[in-house]
């Protein structure tokens, strides 16, 4: 992976260690460190090595790469500080709450009673907005509705072609 480095980027200066951070985790395509603006103890990121602004920039290996050390570092803050939970979230674009603008994945370790709290309050969806939805995304027709009144589902997509030996790069 060439971890190209964009000078107005802090997390690429992180990465290049041009700019100083807690790092907990290094490799060749990720690095994991303490949040500056930490909202729990252990509050951590994970961003690429490599600039992808969000998560429709980064190519599949890359993005695997981010998981594969947000797993790694769940379990290490788990291990060490204990916590009672943890929030995993990553936000795309300013609509979505990023703002810095290359992709990082927050890891929030959890104590029950904290003062974190969700910043929605989920409800129950629509069946019928939730088939349209999915008509939409799928490019589908709505599928029959049983008797019982329940959607029965269509038969999976087929997987999309790829040309032998192709990989995806970020």
């Amino acid at each position: 992976m060439t971890a190209a480095v964009h000078d107005d980027c802090p997390f690429c200066q992180i990465a290049a260690g041009t700019l100083h951070a807690e790092v907990l985790h290094r490799d060749e395509a990720t690095i994991a460190f303490l949040d500056r603006t930490a909202v729990m103890e252990g509050h951590t990121l994970v961003v690429p090595r490599a600039h992808a602004a969000n998560l429709w920039e980064i190519g599949e290996a890359d993005a695997a790469a981010v998981m594969r050390t947000v797993h790694r570092t769940a379990r290490l803050l788990r291990d060490v500080l204990a916590p009672d939970g943890l929030t995993l979230f990553q936000a795309n674009e300013e609509a979505g709450w990023q703002d810095v603008f290359h992709l990082h994945v927050h890891l929030v370790p959890r104590r029950t009673g904290d003062p974190l709290r969700r910043p929605w309050s989920a409800r129950p969806a629509d069946p019928a907005e939730l088939a349209r939805t999915r008509q939409l995304l799928l490019g589908r027709r709505a599928p029959a509705t049983a008797a019982h009144g329940t959607t029965a589902p269509p038969a999976p997509a087929p997987a999309p072609a790829r040309a032998a030996g192709r990989t995806e790069s970020g």
